[in-house]
């Protein structure tokens, strides 16, 4: 799979992301990718990202054949509620606070067609440092999400043919990474996906499931140190939602099997280095819980 690359003209950067839906496969039977991060190449530079050593440790309470009586949302971290989508023609705009994101739509071409409509032509980022213009290669069949941070990072997610991409984009700088390339295989490509992730209340550190298609695993960077924890070596096969606590030292996060549709809910915490199953999720918690997590809602797309 190709990730991104960014073209810096000036104070500008340009990005590229679409409004179709991606039609990724599952194939349960991929393993996850070995953990080779030193050295990352981003951007056409070498950016060392180191992996942090130790695993959680996978503990059980005594609630987790049964469903939760409650999830106690006071303690959950949200700033989901600050951004707003905007869909006109063939333009999607994204504003959180001084900063606007914009991506436009054309029509696809070639190869791109068999896969979709429309894909994402170009991106662009307007912040107090100015603007910014940055390509995907390949051009991504959708955007899924963009999430700002409190450390002046922006997180894009976006849907390819295979597989999705999370790219931080820092607004300070105008460097970015790409968190695929944090799981290497032996032939040095990253994971295929990215499932969901979130922001720490600080903004220094971002959670994601990472895996290839029918696998995700919880990984954690701090962008502050640029170091890569894989928290843990357990197959959640999907992580549908991240939810930080306030405190910040630990979240919530929502997994759901090929084998079962129901939902459970885990707690990683980084001072026990473990996580904890605490049972499964009512539709209703699943829902709300989905609603903290960054994602374009779906009636973002209809004009």
């Amino acid at each position: 799979m190709k990730f991104v690359q960014i073209m810096t003209v000036g104070a500008i950067v340009a990005l590229a992301i679409s409004g179709c839906s991606d039609k990724a496969s599952s194939n349960s039977n991929q393993q996850r990718p070995q953990n080779k991060v030193n050295n990352i190449e981003v951007n056409n530079t070498k950016e060392g990202v180191k992996e942090v050593e130790g695993k959680a440790t996978i503990e059980t309470s005594k609630a987790n054949d049964k469903k939760m009586n409650s999830v106690d949302y006071s303690q959950y971290y949200n700033n989901q509620d600050k951004s707003k989508v905007v869909v006109s023609g063939k333009q999607i705009v994204w504003k959180n606070k001084d900063v606007t994101f914009t991506a436009k739509l054309t029509k696809a071409k070639g190869e791109e067609a068999a896969e979709a409509n429309e894909v994402v032509d170009s991106m662009k980022i307007k912040s107090k440092r100015g603007e910014q213009l940055v390509k995907l290669n390949p051009r991504p069949l959708r955007v899924n999400s963009l999430s700002l941070s409190k450390s002046n990072q922006i997180a894009l997610h976006v849907s390819d043919h295979e597989g999705k991409r999370l790219v931080l984009i820092n607004l300070s700088d105008g460097t970015e990474t790409i968190v695929n390339m944090f799981d290497m295989n032996s032939n040095g490509a990253g994971s295929e996906k990215i499932d969901a992730y979130n922001w720490s209340p600080d903004g220094k550190k971002i959670a994601f499931g990472i895996g290839n298609l029918g696998s995700s695993y919880i990984g954690v960077y701090d962008v502050e140190h640029k170091s890569y924890t894989h928290v843990s070596d357990k197959d959640f096969t999907l992580i549908s939602s991240i939810v930080w606590h306030k405190e910040g030292k630990s979240f919530d996060f929502v997994s759901k099997g090929d084998d079962s549709p129901q939902a459970i809910l885990y707690t990683y915490s980084e001072s026990k280095k473990s996580i904890l199953k605490k049972g499964s999720l009512s539709k209703n918690d699943e829902q709300k819980l989905a609603q903290l997590t960054p994602n374009f809602k779906s009636e973002s797309y209809e004009n």
